[in-house]
């Protein structure tokens, strides 16, 4: 059952709008009433807007590759027009737009500059940096860049102006971009929003072309710089040239080189012509000294004469080997064949001589040849070495001249590509609407404004009165001390209009004297073998009705036809005296302090019979320790005897020990609660004192709750007599 009581029901809300409904009206009010205010009392704006068709396939990057060719890269879109969105809201464009359309000499915008400057907050601004700038005096700081000039805006006040009335969008088409302006005047918004537009078309131009410009600019001084040396190459080479009497070193190199291979062609030659001399000489020379191996050596065989002799050597020989067998050795004809071949043979080798010494000749000057040839091919190698080294610096300086010639024609090109380039003055975007004067303001929307407010105004109240009532943490309701102290329900009181507290004798048939004799029923049936005797009134702070409270409930327990006694147990703030217009000479502080009589304390009230009462009497310089003395237990145990109920007031809980004290003497605690006003957690760390203390809590009652129709405790027998069947306000007219 307690799940289901826990439960939220719709109800439950529709209550707390109810009792909260207030706030929620005035939210709405506040709410409604502000942006009505706004918007019938603000500037009405109109919108120029102008249309611009941007070509988007000619809105890429494009650059130059050596071969002459090119790459092309399209950017996108997207990325495009977030890049016109920011230079749109750049200053430079907005400081543009004030120089194109001349607005630092129009009448309309000087005086809308005039009210800026002027107007309550920058005024207040300037003053304070004034004043500050006058009590904190300082030198005025020097740029560090004395010789670079800052481009400064025509009027940076117009600057701002133009910057918070200017904004593009992109259209329904992709190619299509909008440029409008928002001003309190509708030409002005027209003007400006095609001027805008024209000032975007020059200002997106200058950019396209001032890169190319800059490069211009810097190609000529680099091609100016790169002529120079080329000139400077070229003539360092022609000197070079001249210096060394070389018109082409590669025809002369050619002529060399040839030279050189015909040197050592010829040295072959005579190598060879060498070695067979040599040969020649060493075999002639080997047998010269003996004749019989003359006939061995070809060269030798080969001579004519040798041939000749060689043949009359073998004619005589024979001659003489014939006639030596027929006349003897010592015949005459003998004799002279011998002879004659003696002659023959030294002949061959007297020619054999003749010969070697022509082969040692043929030798000698073959080696001679050969050996200038070497001198001579030597002397060419060094003639070669030579032209290698000079080719090498002639190689340098001319690759050094080619080089910067290439550079040179490299930036002579990019030169012209950039001045064509720089000279095309066509745009991506051109103007395909322009902006005509608006008939209606776009801004404020009063409808939608008005429509938009009461829907936050609406829902903004429920939230705050939900919020209100979640952050109320007070004790409200009876649902509310179950949850948060546990403890039994003994009754509500409801906020009474009279001015006396005592309302069970001024107005006994009023709600507030039932709701206390309800109170009464409720202590009576607390307990389940007997009522308390003794019972303690108490609350968590201080004006929560407690000794109201208390009054009325012994005046409630003496009209049963009890005898009852009510003490006034707060010592330091004396109120029960002055609630039944008694004496307070003599009080409890006198009883338990100064041993006065307990019938002389003891006080009748006129009116309320069966009813006593105790004061406070003097003022008490230590109360704790007087109420928590066996004298005041003594009293207790006396009162107990001649009354049936006795009913203490007694001091708050959370500013004084003294209820705790108290607390033990009694047989019931009755905890009062400002309904709608004391916090929970005040209230719980109260009732943990008493649990802690060992104090029996009858009960809390709920005083002085509002009985409103959105209070959960409204019905309409708070707003009649019950008795009379009138209400309230009509019998008080009465």
């Amino acid at each position: 059952m307690k799940a289901i009581d826990d439960e939220i029901h719709l109800r439950d809300y529709w209550r707390v709008l109810l009792k909260r409904r207030r706030i929620a009206i005035t939210f709405f009010a506040v709410v409604v009433g502000i942006v009505a205010l706004y918007s019938f009392t603000a500037t009405p704006i109109f919108k120029g807007t102008a249309r611009l068709l941007v070509d988007l396939e000619s809105n890429q990057t494009m650059t130059f590759t050596e071969g002459g060719g090119a790459f092309i890269r399209m950017k996108d879109p997207t990325e495009y027009y977030n890049t016109q969105k920011e230079i749109l809201a750049s200053r430079a464009f907005a400081d543009r737009v004030v120089r194109k359309m001349q607005i630092d000499k129009n009448p309309f915008y000087l005086e809308k500059k005039d009210k800026r400057i002027n107007s309550l907050i920058p005024l207040l601004g300037r003053k304070i940096k004034g004043a500050i700038e006058t009590l904190f005096p300082g030198e005025k700081s020097q740029s560090p860049f004395p010789n670079i000039a800052i481009q400064q805006e025509l009027d940076p006040d117009l600057t701002d102006i133009i910057l918070e009335e200017i904004e593009v969008e992109v259209g329904k088409a992709d190619n299509i971009m909008k440029i409008n302006y928002n001003s309190e005047n509708p030409v002005v918004a027209a003007v400006m929003a095609t001027g805008a537009a024209g000032a975007y078309i020059e200002h997106n131009l200058d950019i396209r072309i001032e890169p190319f410009m800059a490069s211009v600019e810097w190609l000529s001084s680099r091609v100016n710089e790169s002529k120079a040396k080329v000139e400077e190459t070229e003539k360092e080479l022609q000197k070079y040239r001249e210096g060394k009497g070389i018109v082409s070193f590669e025809s002369k190199e050619n002529v060399i080189t040839q030279k050189l291979q015909e040197l050592v062609s010829q040295l072959v030659q005579a190598e060879t012509k060498r070695q067979e001399a040599e040969v020649k000489y060493k075999q002639i020379k080997s047998v010269i000294d003996m004749p019989e191996l003359l006939t061995t050596v070809p060269d030798i065989m080969n001579n004519m004469v040798i041939q000749g002799l060689r043949n009359e050597e073998l004619t005589l020989k024979k001659k003489i080997s014939e006639s030596s067998d027929r006349y003897g050795p010592k015949h005459p004809s003998i004799v002279k064949s011998a002879s004659e071949l003696e002659m023959v043979q030294k002949n061959i080798i007297a020619e054999a001589k003749k010969m070697l010494s022509a082969a040692n000749t043929d030798y000698e000057i073959a080696m001679n040849r050969e050996t200038s040839l070497r001198r001579t091919i030597e002397e060419q190698k060094l003639e070669v070495l030579d032209l290698n080294r000079k080719a090498i610096e002639f190689n340098v300086l001319a690759g050094e001249s080619g080089s910067n010639k290439q550079f040179y024609e490299l930036l002579l090109r990019k030169l012209q590509e950039a001045s064509l380039s720089s000279g095309i003055n066509v745009s991506n975007s051109q103007i395909v609407d322009g902006a005509v004067i608006p008939k209606s303001p776009v801004k404020p929307k009063k409808l939608l404004n008005l429509l938009l407010s009461g829907i936050v105004g609406f829902f903004g109240g429920i939230l705050a009165a939900f919020f209100i009532e979640y952050m109320d943490d007070s004790i409200k309701t009876t649902e509310d001390i179950d949850k948060a102290l546990g403890l039994p329900f003994l009754g509500l009181v409801p906020l009474a209009k009279e001015k006396g507290p005592l309302y069970i004798s001024l107005d006994p048939k009023s709600a507030v004297a039932e709701s206390y004799r309800t109170v009464r029923t409720g202590i009576m049936l607390s307990t389940a073998e007997k009522p308390p005797q003794v019972i303690l009134v108490t609350s968590t702070v201080i004006d929560e009705g407690k000794t109201t409270t208390a009054a009325n409930i012994a005046i409630a327990m003496a009209q049963m036809g009890e005898k009852a006694i009510l003490i006034d147990g707060d010592m330091r703030r004396h109120n029960l005296h002055k609630l039944f217009n008694s004496d307070n000479t003599t009080g409890l502080t006198d009883i338990i302090a100064r041993n006065e009589s307990l019938s002389t304390a003891i006080k009748t009230v006129d009116g309320f019979p069966n009813l006593d009462i105790i004061t406070g009497g003097t003022v008490a310089p230590n109360p704790s320790d007087l109420l928590g003395s066996n004298k005041m237990k003594e009293l207790l145990t006396l009162l107990r005897g001649k009354y049936d109920r006795i009913i203490i007031d007694s001091p708050p809980m959370m500013v004084f020990s003294d209820s705790l004290i108290l607390s033990k003497l009694a047989d019931g605690v009755i905890v009062v609660v400002w309904g709608g006003v004391t916090g929970r957690d005040i209230i719980a760390k109260a009732c943990q004192s008493l649990t802690g203390a060992n104090a029996k809590v009858l009960g809390v009652v709920l005083n002085k709750v509002a009985m409103t129709k959105s209070s959960s405790y409204y019905y309409p027998y708070y707003d009649h007599d019950y008795y009379t069947g009138e209400k309230d306000s009509k019998k008080k007219k009465a």
